[in-house]
């Protein structure tokens, strides 16, 4: 019985694999017999025929999807894949003429117009249609388009080889669609008047059937859209408006005395526009559907709206980035440093700025070389026009760079002296000693003679102190003495520098320099060093026996005696023998009295 059950079990997997074999060869024999699926296949566009074939086809295949499976029960999955149906047809176009925001609108209106209008026309046979070979069999410009007999309608030969519809038969597919909305249908359609259901639908969140059910009022056009659609679109704005109002609020945080909060709060607006114009676009133009130019016309907005915020927000973002940098307590905030970050942030945020302005402009249709060339022109009038405010900029980096002064620095610079307060861009300010404040244009500055006194390691003390005439000799001597003695002693005097010297014989009095350096850097500490110097210099000269010489004149009176005439002529004669004897003093005293002008 054992065996029975073994011998059984063999036969039942001799029997399976007959089976499996008798499968494979008659799947592999069937599959001979027809063709292949191939999905990655592009579809053919080689000739007028073919173009047409595949138009058709695309378009019964979304009328077909349309009807038995999306309308019975709309979903977010099957709006998907309607899209991708419809998307052999969009190939079909030719919208190199359309702005990229408006294409995928534009171009599922005029798809839907021309699927309409080639279904009442009345077509010739598909063998009259040229195919590809005899397309290859024509020449110069019979080659390049064909037109339908008895329309305006046009296929264009692309330089890939491809026919498409032409740009003016794209853009005229409307008015044709109007021309013969009214006539019989020519050819099976698996779904008719897909044009007016794509113009009165919605999008999946919206199901046709409620669309059905509204009052005729809410389904009467209003600028070639359905009342309900603007409806719904002022609702969707008017939402959008109430958040940018808390938006705006909320832009305005932050204050002067804290400039990465304040740049922080001011990306607000920016990214409040990148977020929720695209949920405004979305709910436009898939779920509430607007068509045609209508449509174009949102999204055209939208992507400008969008790729301005973003030029907004690269241009704001830089100044967040500035301001985070320069909040290191390293940096001074209103420093040179401090300065060139946010010049050269901004500068990186103006070229993001420019790209993105170029590159939307050419999304909605303005010739991205026309953009540039007019930013090169609006450029060079704008250069011109700030050439002086070109040229402080220039004199801030050059400041930046060879670096004279820093904030909190006390500098003189020409005539002025104070301490800097900060260092723009345009230019420097500077609080002088009394308290004003002084604005110097960097161009200015930047040709100065600028002494930083705050980067001296010592400071000079220099001045002439003027003795009276009478003064003897030997009082002179004390009093240089004494002098150099207080210097040298003194604590805050460095020694080695220290001087006191007679220098000249003045108008009205001896004049002795006093040069020493103040081993300090502090000026209020040099001040009171100078002011115990001189006091007790003035103690040395009424310990010395004189005094300090006031300016004035002394008068003497006495009787004129006249020129002593024995002495003159004692030196005329003097003077007469150096002549004879070429006296060598004589010619060096007065060249005119060398021996050949004798």
């Amino acid at each position: 019985m054992h065996l029975n059950r073994s011998t059984r079990l063999a036969d039942t997997h001799l029997l399976l694999r007959r089976l499996a074999v008798g499968s494979f060869f008659f799947l592999a024999l069937v599959s001979l017999g027809q063709e292949p699926r191939l999905p990655l296949k592009p579809p053919d566009r080689s000739s007028p025929r073919a173009a047409l074939k595949t138009f058709f086809d695309s378009g019964d295949a979304v009328g077909s999807f349309v009807a038995n499976e999306y309308l019975p029960a709309p979903s977010r999955a099957k709006s998907h894949q309607l899209l991708l149906l419809s998307e052999k047809a969009l190939y079909s176009l030719d919208m190199s003429e359309i702005p990229m925001a408006a294409r995928v609108k534009k171009g599922r209106a005029a798809a839907a117009a021309l699927y309409e209008t080639l279904s009442r026309v009345q077509l010739p046979s598909f063998d009259e249609i040229p195919s590809a070979a005899q397309v290859n069999q024509l020449s110069g410009t019979n080659a390049m388009h064909w037109t339908i007999p008895n329309t305006e309608i046009v296929l264009l030969r692309t330089s890939s080889g491809d026919y498409l519809f032409s740009p003016q038969t794209v853009a005229r597919a409307g008015e044709f669609y109007e021309r013969v909305c009214r006539l019989p249908c020519t050819r099976a359609m698996p779904f008719k008047d897909v044009h007016e259901m794509m113009g009165n639908s919605g999008g999946w969140l919206i199901p046709y059937s409620w669309i059905k059910a509204m009052p005729q009022c809410f389904l009467s056009p209003l600028a070639n859209d359905p009342l309900w659609k603007w409806m719904g679109l002022v609702l969707v704005l008017g939402l959008f408006v109430l958040l940018l109002r808390w938006v705006i609020r909320l832009s305005h945080w932050g204050s002067p005395e804290r400039p990465f909060l304040r740049a922080l709060a001011h990306v607000a607006l920016p990214i409040y526009f990148i977020l929720s114009v695209p949920v405004v676009e979305y709910l436009a133009l898939v779920q509430i559907n607007l068509r045609g130019s209508n449509g174009s016309a949102i999204g055209i907005a939208a992507t400008a709206i969008i790729y301005f915020s973003g030029a907004w927000l690269a241009w704001r973002a830089a100044l967040v980035v500035a301001e985070a940098i320069i909040s290191s307590p390293r940096i001074a905030p209103e420093g040179v440093d401090a300065h060139l970050i946010r010049l050269c942030t901004r500068l990186l945020g103006l070229v993001a700025w420019a790209w993105l302005l170029v590159i939307g402009a050419d999304r909605v249709g303005i010739p991205a070389y026309g953009v540039v060339a007019g930013l090169g022109v609006g450029g060079l009038a704008i250069a011109l026009a700030a050439q002086s405010t070109i040229e402080n900029l220039i004199g801030g980096l050059s400041l930046f760079a060879d670096k004279p002064v820093r904030v909190g620095d006390l500098c003189r610079c020409g005539t002025d002296e104070g301490t800097v307060e900060a260092i723009g861009l345009r230019s420097t300010r500077i609080r002088g000693l009394d308290r004003t404040l002084t604005t110097i244009p960097n161009a200015a500055l930047s040709k100065m003679a600028i002494a930083n006194l705050a980067e001296r390691d010592r400071i000079l003390i220099q001045t002439v102190i003027g003795v009276r005439y009478e003064t003897r000799p030997e009082q002179l001597r004390f009093l240089l003495v004494k002098i150099l003695e207080l210097l040298v002693s003194h604590p805050r005097i460095q020694a080695d520098t220290a001087r006191a010297r007679l220098i000249g014989f003045g108008v009205s009095s001896l004049d002795i320099e006093v040069f020493a350096y103040v081993l300090t850097r502090d000026r209020l500490e040099f001040l009171a060093v100078r002011q115990d110097i001189l006091l007790r210099i003035m103690d040395i000269v009424e310990a010395s026996g004189t005094s300090f010489a006031f300016p004035s004149q002394t008068l003497y009176f006495s009787k004129d005696s006249g020129l002593d005439t024995v002495k003159s002529d004692g030196a005329e004669a003097q003077v007469r023998q150096w002549r004879q004897e070429g006296h060598q003093v004589l010619s060096r005293a007065l060249p005119e009295a060398t021996p050949l002008n004798l």
